[in-house]
């Protein structure tokens, strides 16, 4: 699944810049629906956590993950938890 993201969308999805703990709110709620998500995230927009779940599922596939901070890849590559792909809830 082929993923292009555009310079702004990836800058909606980074400004503010996601706090370790809104990171590991999204990625512990796989299930969610981005709707039902925001709820939880209330400095984030529908279309950011659209933008970082898809982040999450190119990071385990090998795709562009430039809309990813230092702080999410450390913690997605840390293999202290399993975490449950967002888009195609493979476990990694």
């Amino acid at each position: 699944m082929g993923m292009t993201f555009c310079a702004k969308e990836v800058m909606m999805a980074r400004v503010p810049e996601w706090t370790k703990g809104e990171f590991i709110t999204l990625i512990s709620k796989p299930e969610l629906s981005d709707e039902d998500l925001i709820k939880l995230l209330p400095k984030r927009s529908k279309d950011a956590v659209w933008i970082v779940r898809a982040g999450v599922h190119s990071f385990h596939t090998g795709g562009n993950i430039s809309m990813l901070s230092e702080m999410m890849m450390n913690l997605l590559g840390s293999k202290t938890t399993l975490v449950e792909c967002p888009i195609c809830k493979i476990a990694f």
